[in-house]
Order: structure tokens, then sequence, then C-alpha cells
């Protein structure tokens, strides 16, 4: 058996922010992909996976 992340986000940025939303979400987190191309919240779960690496600096 698999468990799915609740929400999974596409990103453009190797490091991302996640509060859980809503009104009842956590507290807000930055998360650094390092050198992968993904990154769980270890908070909620969500699954922020890169798209397009920023190559703008």
């Amino acid at each position: 058996m698999t468990d799915d992340a609740p929400e999974t986000i596409s990103v453009s940025t190797k490091v991302v922010s996640c509060d859980g939303g809503g009104a009842l979400g956590h507290p807000l987190v930055y998360l650094n992909m390092g050198e992968t191309k993904r990154v769980e919240c270890p908070y909620c779960d969500r699954l922020f996976l890169l798209e397009n690496e920023d190559t703008s600096a």
C-alpha cells in the first residue's frame, strides 16, 4: 500500500514555502529541495515538484 500526498504542487523554484493553507493550517515553513526535484512538507505532507529550474539567478 502506498500513501499518496494529499496535494501535489508544481513549482518553478527549489525553495518553497508552505503554511498548510486555510484557517487550520500550520506554521509557515520554508523547504529547500537541495539536489532533488521534490520536497514534502513535514507538517501536511504536501508534495512540491520542480517543473522548470529557475535560471534567472
